[in-house]
């Protein structure tokens, strides 16, 4: 009997509990006295002062038939409102008595920061970040080359939202993800990280069609952080993409090179890539290996090399390892000469060996920079030539 009373008391408490979960009420705030931040973009002005940008999106504009009764939202779907003091407590103190409603960073994804903080580091960002209850760790961070608010002049032609296309960067691997949280976690470890670029350029286009939006916005390189401040030295657009490669963050690519026999043009489109970054000792001595695998398919061919043949399958392979190592090697180069250890090599080195990282923790950006062996192997192979097995200019002029 005892039992049963309790078994009942248990059923009706998780009952109430799901009654709870379904209700939709979890404050005594009202969804429309809110404003949803989506993105927001920090920055630094010539005279020291910090410029505070947050991106809203506005209900009223994003659903059919509450525009002016024509059935169609009238105007952008969201809006920039930007205030500028010494810090970004009281930037966003001004932002918010000039709203009708109450800023709330629960939806917020992104976060641009402009080239001028970022150099002088993103410690008063993570500290702004990390003080506000309803923001995500999850969001991405993004530089800009110059000021930020240069992003406010980008048309939105395939997305509606500003933080839309970027989240599609990161989704779709074009861009490092590259989190608030990575941020705060590399501090620990020395303020080394890699943070995607954005690139803007002009279109005239564009700007005849609608004089404010006339910068186009699209995926650039990537920012080397070193001690927690961007490095002059930058990742172009290419090496970006190799950064996602040895990061294992990358989904596909192409790589193009010159046949062994001719010189002809060659592209190969490259998947399934794995890679492992693995700290060795052996003998008292410390390296760092680095392995990708790949499988690869011919795009396009110029060559008159003859696909069927394994010797020639083999060599090619060969070339295509031997192309990305080298690239490989020439991203990591840079990051050692920056002093940043960006790929957090130190923190693959504290998790399988935490004495030997704890020993050398305060030389470890000198060992990193000019020391420590770092070996580079790649393994692509060629499984599919296509649709024929030799150029088909080629075989038109035979």
């Amino acid at each position: 009997m005892r039992r049963r009373i309790q078994r009942t008391i248990v059923t009706a408490t998780l009952v109430f509990l799901l009654f709870i979960g379904v209700g939709g009420c979890w404050s005594a705030q009202e969804l429309n006295n809110r404003a949803f931040v989506n993105t927001v973009l920090i920055d630094l002005t010539e005279d020291g002062q910090t410029e505070l940008t947050l991106g809203i999106p506005l209900p009223n504009r994003m659903i059919p038939g509450e525009a002016g009764g024509t059935g169609q939202p009238q105007g952008d779907p969201f809006s920039f409102v930007t205030r500028r003091a010494e810090n970004l407590s009281k930037a966003l103190s001004l932002i918010q008595v000039d709203l009708s409603r109450n800023i709330s960073f629960g939806q917020t994804r992104i976060i641009l920061v402009g080239r001028r903080q970022a150099e002088q580091g993103l410690d008063k960002v993570v500290e702004f970040v990390f003080r506000q209850p309803s923001f995500r760790l999850s969001a991405s961070l993004f530089i800009t080359p110059n000021n930020v608010i240069e992003v406010t002049r980008s048309p939105m032609v395939f997305e509606r939202i500003l933080s839309d296309i970027l989240r599609k960067y990161v989704n779709n691997h074009f861009t490092l993800d590259t989190t608030i949280k990575d941020y705060k976690l590399a501090l620990y470890q020395g303020g080394d990280i890699l943070i995607p670029l954005l690139s803007f350029g002009d279109l005239p286009g564009v700007a005849q069609e609608n004089p404010q939006k006339d910068r186009w916005m699209g995926s650039g390189g990537a920012a080397i952080f070193s001690g927690g401040r961007m490095a002059k030295t930058e990742l172009s657009s290419h090496e970006h993409r190799i950064a996602l490669w040895i990061s294992s963050q990358l989904r596909s690519t192409t790589i193009t090179i010159s046949s062994p026999t001719d010189e002809k043009e060659m592209s190969f489109l490259i998947e399934g890539i794995k890679t492992s970054i693995d700290p060795i000792v052996h003998g008292g001595n410390l390296s760092f290996r680095i392995k990708s695998s790949a499988k690869a398919s011919v795009e396009a061919s110029f060559s008159h090399m003859d696909l069927k043949n394994p010797d020639v399958i083999d060599q090619l392979e060969k070339l295509l390892d031997k192309a990305v190592e080298e690239q490989f090697l020439e991203v990591l180069a840079k990051t050692r000469q920056t002093r940043s250890d960006a790929f957090l090599l130190s923190q693959y080195l504290d998790w399988r060996y935490p004495k030997i990282w704890h020993s050398m923790k305060e030389q470890w950006k000198n060992f990193y920079a000019k020391e420590l062996p770092i070996e580079v192997s790649v393994d692509i192979k060629l499984n599919r030539a296509g649709g024929v097995y030799r150029s088909v200019v080629q075989e038109t002029n035979r």
